[in-house]
């Protein structure tokens, strides 16, 4: 009995030392083809992966995104702003052949066409917008474009369209009032003018408006405070006193202290007119060139 129970453990350990003997050739190949076939699995998911960014960034190199017309758009404006009008509108057309057209790019095309003087074209495109999202910039160039051809009741009418939507523009106050001094409405423009000085107190365009206001109200030495203020340089002080004649108050004014010959400083008391002869022969050709002055009043003040 013994026996015959070591003879059956001997022949179970036996027999289960075989089984792994006959199986396992079978597990080396079940688990090769198991690790196959991840190995398989995460080469193609990988592969389908990097296929799709590549596909992601070809479109994105081909596909006009927004802030590339951004880009572009902000480019037109940078080359208005250095007054390369002619170059802008070629620009212009160029960027509505790739994108097409909108409100502001209709905008931009009209401020060149005044600025590049082609009247009739600005004055069509400026009243396609006025039921557009730039309507306020579209009477503001309606209002320049007026003023441009010496018609300064004509520009009041426009510019208070451009000011009622706009209230705080300080550019579009300004020129409103600079407007209604040309066509004789002082007491209307001080207002607007004093307004824009005070939204843009740094501005020199807006300080240059407000002193002439000053010097043709008779309030000189105002007008002088104003402008030592504001830092204006002396040909633009000369532009506001030329002005001043203009407009028609041909009454004394104080000019800013003169260098003479002897070292003395003398403050004299002239017309607008000498006034504005004098700044231009005591600017001291040493000195560094003036800011342009780009205010309306410059840019229109001889009323052509």
């Amino acid at each position: 009995m013994k026996s015959f129970l070591i003879q059956e453990n001997t022949q179970g350990g036996a027999r289960q030392q075989a089984l792994p003997t006959r199986f396992f050739p079978f597990s080396i190949v079940l688990v090769s083809a198991l690790l196959a076939g991840c190995s398989t699995n995460s080469a193609k998911v990988y592969a389908q992966q990097n296929e799709a960014a590549q596909l992601r960034q070809e479109a994105g190199e081909k596909a006009p995104t927004p802030d590339n017309k951004g880009m572009y758009l902000g480019l037109i404006r940078q080359m208005q702003e250095q007054g390369m009008y002619f170059a802008s509108l070629a620009h212009i057309d160029a960027y509505e052949q790739q994108n097409g057209s909108t409100p502001e790019v209709q905008r931009l095309r009209a401020d060149a066409l005044r600025e590049t003087r082609q009247g009739a074209a600005a004055d069509a495109a400026y009243r396609k917008l006025l039921s557009s999202s730039e309507a306020s910039a579209a009477w503001h160039g309606l209002g320049l474009l007026t003023a441009q051809n010496g018609d300064y009741k004509a520009a009041v009418t426009s510019l208070r369209e451009a000011v009622k939507r706009e209230p705080t523009n300080p550019v579009m106050l300004s020129d409103l009032g600079y407007a209604m001094l040309r066509s004789g409405d002082i007491a209307a423009a001080r207002m607007p003018l004093a307004q824009a000085a005070e939204l843009a107190p740094d501005n020199r365009k807006m300080i240059g408006n407000l002193a002439l206001l000053l010097l043709v109200s008779g309030e000189a030495e105002k007008a002088r405070a104003v402008m030592d203020k504001g830092s204006l340089s002396v040909d633009s002080r000369a532009t506001v006193y030329r002005l001043a004649a203009e407009i028609g108050q041909q009454q004394p004014v104080v000019v800013a202290v003169q260098e003479h010959a002897g070292g003395a400083k003398k403050i004299g008391s002239e017309s607008a007119v000498n006034a504005s002869k004098n700044a231009g022969k005591n600017a001291n050709p040493a000195s560094p060139p003036a800011t342009p002055f780009q205010s309306m009043l410059d840019r229109f003040g001889n009323g052509s």
